[in-house]
């Protein structure tokens, strides 16, 4: 029987399964400690290092998940692997940890051969980690010089815009056949780091889409063969009116947002790496959905249920980024990516604190971000009363957005939008499955989350989330009552 070396640390309230696993880890030859609850575990992991953790969620004074979110503000995946070992087998709660950070899943009773498996999977991932040099890693690696590794591919599929081999018949991703005159060539305007290989480790394997500051690939980390989003900066393309210096500036400070945050619903960033002279990527979670935006362009409408639902998430990602002082200051359909969950419902993800106030911080120059079709009246008028309230104007406008199938206020440009959110009343909610009650309960909510002065908006995303929690019984009374009758 393989010895095994690494410090475990099983955490469990139930004496007898703590005792009985550990025992077993140990005579494979690992060092055990163990842990009674959540606040037992954190104590022990403050007074010493471990390989990797398998905790239980059902526990007194501090269940598993919280455990996990304490445990991933301050180190990664690959740092220290969690294991959640417990009798908790829905699909939403295995969702929600490995949302929340869970490098794997083992339910109980437990299956010991199926534990030893993923131990020794998960720490030959973290010793592989460990031996990569870390003179990449980083948002000071910016200043140090870069390399591609050798092209792996330069041709692509059109159908969804995935890297191909030239001798492939058919499309790795989409399965489409290869054209008469074979697969065509990556140009340098167009994705041109689609197929590359950066940082020797990340695969830039489908390009996803373009902003005004960075393109958005889908990548294949080659060293844990796990997918991720990168978003790769070019400092000489400065978009639209951007000079590389505010580039640098706004994408330093989304490093330093994203890495204070560790709510499911906020994106998170695990790596920066040289691309090119004067180009970066940052390496975030790929989420495997749709941006709100592609959906409402195709669907036109979400069900108020949905709609209530997903602004709900958001503004639970959103309230953890408000306790630390930042607003994201540009909540819009484009920044709101929508998850399908395996059995029911949606998972909403926040993308892009790039233009993140910080609210000990004030740009200076007078200068506008945000989205005209949902920003708040202070973001152009008053910046000085820029804060978390801002948010909250904008949630309410996507809001409206979704259970309508139209933003709040159009016009033929710029100006026109930004005044009508200046002086005109929000429009009434009208959607044709809606009575006149539910209409006025929904009119309620985003009216005073659209008020025109921040001081007369609900105080913080508590607020919303409270009306929201008492709306979402009602309509879903009224729906089965509707489906019944």
């Amino acid at each position: 029987m393989d010895q095994l070396e690494g410090h475990l640390l099983v955490v469990d309230d139930k004496e007898m399964n703590r005792d009985l696993l550990a025992r077993r880890l140990r005579r494979r030859g690992f060092e055990v400690s163990t842990a009674v609850d959540g606040f037992d575990a954190l104590e022990k992991m403050e007074q010493q290092d471990f390989d990797l953790i398998l905790l239980d969620i059902m526990m007194p004074r501090m269940n598993g998940l919280e455990v996990l979110e304490k445990v991933r503000q301050t180190t990664s995946v690959t740092e220290l692997p969690i294991i959640m070992a417990t009798a908790k087998s829905d699909s939403e709660t295995v969702v929600e940890a490995l949302q929340m950070g869970a490098n794997d899943y083992v339910t109980k009773p437990l299956d010991f051969g199926v534990v030893m498996a993923r131990v020794k999977t998960h720490l030959d991932i973290r010793n592989k980690s460990k031996q990569k040099s870390e003179n990449q890693r980083g948002f000071a690696a910016l200043s140090d010089s870069g390399k591609f590794q050798a092209v792996s591919s330069r041709h692509y599929c059109k159908r969804c815009r995935s890297s191909t081999q030239a001798e492939q018949s058919e499309c790795p991703s989409c399965y489409s056949k290869r054209p008469e005159g074979g697969w065509p060539t990556i140009r340098k305007d167009k994705f041109p780091h689609l197929g590359r290989t950066i940082a020797d480790r990340y695969f830039l394997s489908r390009y996803i889409s373009s902003g005004s500051v960075g393109t958005v690939y889908q990548a294949r980390d080659l060293e844990i063969n796990r997918d991720y989003a990168a978003k790769v900066v070019d400092l000489s393309n400065p978009g639209i009116g951007v000079d590389p210096e505010e580039i640098r500036e706004r994408t330093t400070r989304e490093v330093e947002v994203l890495s204070k945050l560790s709510n499911p619903h906020i994106v998170k960033i695990y790596d920066v790496v040289i691309v090119g002279d004067g180009i970066f990527a940052l390496i975030l979670d790929y989420v495997r959905g749709y941006s709100m935006s592609k959906i409402l362009a195709r669907a036109g409408s979400f069900s108020v249920i949905n709609a209530l639902n997903i602004a709900r998430q958001v503004a639970q990602g959103l309230y953890e980024a408000h306790q630390m002082g930042i607003a994201h200051c540009d909540i819009k359909p484009e920044n709101i990516m929508v998850e399908k969950m395996p059995i029911r419902g949606h998972f909403a993800h926040i993308l892009d604190f790039g233009v993140a106030e910080i609210l000990e911080f004030r740009t200076e120059g007078g200068r506008y971000y945000g989205t005209p079709l949902y920003s708040a009246p202070e973001q152009f008028q008053s910046p000085d009363l820029i804060d978390h309230r801002t948010d909250i104007y904008s949630l309410g406008a996507v809001l409206y957005h979704m259970i309508t199938g139209k933003p709040p206020f159009n016009g033929e440009n710029a100006y026109q939008v930004l005044t009508k959110h200046i002086s005109e009343p929000i429009p009434r909610i009208f959607s044709p499955e809606l009575d006149e009650m539910e209409r006025e309960f929904l009119d309620r909510l985003i009216r005073r989350m659209m008020a025109k002065k921040p001081e007369d908006r609900f105080k913080d995303l508590s607020g919303v989330l409270e009306y929201i929690d008492t709306l979402l019984p009602v309509f879903q009374q009224r729906l089965r009552e509707r489906e019944t009758g």
